[in-house]
């Protein structure tokens, strides 16, 4: 067993699905996301209104050089982590995903997360949809770059948890 970290573009299912592989595996999670908010008092939306780069250069890359060393030895249990879309975008990070465990690429439907998704609490797409499709265009290699295994998210939620937990079998 080793660590499940799940990675997609916001929307993906991310936080959903590592809430359902957390109960069915009787593992811990951690949201990335709600990490950083506890860490730094601040909401993502509040992190993003200081840069892009504020959350997903200097605070994500914070998270996994000091967590992942105590995350891949030093208990007898391991997690799943959700991380923030935008994990990937450094090189450093991608490494490092990589080397802390299974790393899960949840690859959804654009028009389905744009169907679905609450965009007042995503900062990155207050300026409409089309911002979902560029950032997928910008980002899907370094999705694919980062993870072990792709996984399409376009059944149940079942689905997709059941599929997660074969392929780490």
């Amino acid at each position: 067993m080793k660590n499940i970290i799940l990675v997609g573009i916001m929307g993906c299912g991310k936080t959903t699905i590592s809430k359902l592989l957390s109960e069915k595996l009787n593992m811990p999670v951690i949201d990335m996301d709600e990490y950083l908010e506890k860490k730094y008092q601040l909401t993502i939306p509040e992190m993003f209104d200081i840069s892009e780069d504020y959350i997903y250069g200097n605070k994500d890359t914070t998270f996994f050089t000091k967590m992942v060393p105590i995350l891949m030895g030093f208990f007898v249990f391991f997690f799943v982590i959700s991380t923030g879309g935008g994990v990937v975008k450094r090189k450093e990070n991608r490494d490092i995903l990589k080397q802390a465990g299974t790393v899960f690429y949840i690859d959804r439907p654009l028009d389905n997360i744009v169907s679905d998704v609450e965009t007042a609490h995503r900062p990155l797409l207050k300026d409409g949809p089309q911002k979902l499709y560029q950032l997928y265009d910008e980002r899907h290699d370094l999705y694919l770059d980062s993870c072990h295994y792709h996984v399409d998210n376009d059944g149940t939620l079942d689905d997709i948890v059941n599929k997660i937990v074969e392929d780490i079998k």
